[in-house]
């Protein structure tokens, strides 16, 4: 079954678009180009680093308020400008 022009047409723009469509979700080989995949892996890998440290500060924070009221400081502090201190 032989091609007709209009159909090696059709199938050469499909190539070249799919060939436009792979370089920019891939990126191009052999450059520091890395396509939008290589973005969204270093979006992943930031966003993981910014939830553990987000996690980190929140348990300090709630740690240190623990250990304030425990040790009386913001109980008392409360106590005394409810009683007009």
């Amino acid at each position: 079954m032989a091609l007709t022009k209009e159909e090696r047409k059709i199938l050469e723009d499909i190539r070249e678009s799919q060939t436009e469509q792979r370089t920019v979700l891939l990126g191009i080989p052999d450059t520091d180009d890395r396509g939008l995949v290589g973005e969204v892996k270093d979006i992943k890998m930031n966003v993981s680093a910014l939830g553990s440290s987000h996690g980190k500060l929140k348990r300090n924070f709630w740690l240190l308020v623990g250990t304030l009221v425990g040790s009386g400081i913001i109980s008392s502090s409360i106590y005394g400008l409810l009683n007009g201190g």
